[in-house]
């Protein structure tokens, strides 16, 4: 397989997908804008795409500094982030291009891949096929357009893994279409089996963080923001740390949910909720710690808050960065005293009224799963169910070019779940890797009592979260 850096079968389910599809001619004329996050398992994924289609061209959104392969022989552009200003680069080398925002990095890489290898390819003839995380390339289309504006003819769909990513996806397009949008983010296999492992990656991530900031879980209120897939995961992972556990949701059944598990619930911010130092986990991905929950921490009795976010953008705690910066209204008798970087936090001592009051933040507000160094959020065999039916999802759209252009979401009843079954995927994982209890899986995994309301597009639209 052409630069190939993989050792070993690592991805069953995938690479058996893969062996399948090479039969077919119909891929040469295909190329891929792949998105998706700087870790390991992304770059065995991406080797598996760059064995079917003409060109790939990976683009890493600079949620950390993670750095590519050393060995890596593909085509990559990526980010770094030094004295809070990110560094543009393709493959290792810098484009020149630099911002300190996040999203409009993300963008002007799109905009140096779409420039340097992408648009080229496109004129001459061939078509683009998008397989993401996150939405990104909903936000560049407009500046796209601009160098090349018939890019939309040429792209035959694009898959899409998360809700955040299939929700702007609805923003972007207005529920008019371009091109097909194939989303996974409701899958059983998302909801059910992902999710399990996603929530214990991030508190096991979370411990480690906290045990460098001298804390811990123990002893602790976690308050859980947003109680839906990824919130109840946390939950679950947390289970038997000896910790109050919290949730705050706009949305009263999720917060019904909340209250049967157990949990202190919260429709609004109150200082009662930081009646003691507390650890924040933001599941929402959108902004969920606002100004009114800032000041329900200040106004409560603890001293310490820990902020860590638990979905896969920078927005949970955007007000309180924004703050930071001096872009929202300063707080009456709040005054920053010092402020200290450690290497997985920074923290900020406060004084609000003359009392002490400190804030943790984890993780510079990025996700605590993919933050440290070198860190894997999911392992192999996790990640190998869900990249798998992102292959089977983006070999349907090139199958069928004429697919109506709208949204399709994998789990309710359209063409695509129909061709896609997660039942015989998750059969032959339990199969492939010798793993127990297979089916029983729906009573082993406790899905969300309200996945089904969590399903609807409704709700992603209104509410939001990033799962």
């Amino acid at each position: 397989m052409k630069g190939e850096m993989r050792q070993g079968v690592k991805m069953r389910l995938l690479e058996q997908a893969a062996q399948a599809a090479k039969k077919e001619d119909l891929l040469k004329d295909i190329v891929v804008l792949h998105i998706n996050h700087c870790v390991e398992n992304t770059f065995y994924f991406n080797d598996v795409l760059r064995g079917l289609f003409r060109h790939v061209t990976l683009l890493t959104p600079p949620y950390s500094n993670q750095d590519i392969p050393e060995n890596y022989t593909g085509s990559c552009y990526h980010g770094m982030r030094r004295n809070g200003v990110y560094y543009l680069m393709k493959n290792g080398i810098e484009t020149g291009r630099r911002s300190t925002e996040f999203l409009e990095s993300t963008i002007l890489l799109l905009e140096e891949a779409f420039r340097g290898e992408l648009i080229p390819l496109l004129r001459q003839g061939n078509q683009l096929l998008i397989v993401e995380d996150g939405g990104y390339h909903f936000e560049a289309l407009p500046r796209i357009k601009q160098l090349f504006p018939e890019v939309e003819d040429r792209i035959i769909g694009v898959v899409e893994q998360t809700t955040s990513g299939t929700r702007k996806s609805m923003s972007r397009q207005g529920y008019r279409y371009s091109y097909p949008c194939a989303s996974i983010s409701r899958s059983d296999i998302k909801m059910h089996v992902e999710s399990i492992f996603i929530g214990q990656r991030i508190v096991e991530e979370l411990g480690l963080m906290l045990y460098a900031a001298d804390a811990f879980f123990s002893f602790h209120s976690v308050l859980l923001l947003g109680y839906g897939i990824i919130g109840r995961s946390c939950r679950m992972a947390l289970t038997g740390r000896y910790c109050r556990l919290e949730a705050y949701d706009t949305n009263p059944r999720m917060l019904k949910v909340a209250e049967d598990d157990g949990l202190w619930v919260y429709s609004q911010p109150s200082p009662e909720m930081f009646s003691e130092d507390t650890i924040v986990i933001g599941c929402v991905g959108a902004p969920s710690f606002g100004e009114g929950m800032f000041c329900a921490f200040l106004e409560g009795r603890g001293t310490n808050l820990y902020l860590a976010s638990g979905s896969s953008k920078d927005v949970e705690f955007s007000y309180f960065l924004r703050y930071l910066k001096g872009e929202e209204a300063n707080i009456p008798c709040l005054v920053l005293e010092k402020q200290e970087a450690a290497e997985w936090y920074v923290r900020y001592d406060f004084r609000y009224g003359g009392i002490e009051k400190n804030v943790y933040l984890m993780a510079e507000g990025k996700p605590v799963n993919f933050y440290r160094k070198g860190v894997i959020s999911l392992t192999y065999r996790v990640i190998d169910l869900v990249f798998t039916e992102m292959l089977q999802m983006a070999l349907y759209l090139c199958r069928n070019r004429n697919i109506p252009p709208q949204l399709y979401i994998l789990g309710e009843d359209n063409p695509i779940t129909r061709a896609v079954s997660e039942k015989e995927m998750l059969d032959l994982w339990f199969q492939k890797n010798h793993f127990w209890y297979q089916g029983a899986l729906e009573s082993f995994l406790q899905p969300h009592p309200l996945a089904g309301e969590l399903r609807k597009n409704t709700w992603e639209k209104d509410h939001g979260e990033n799962y």
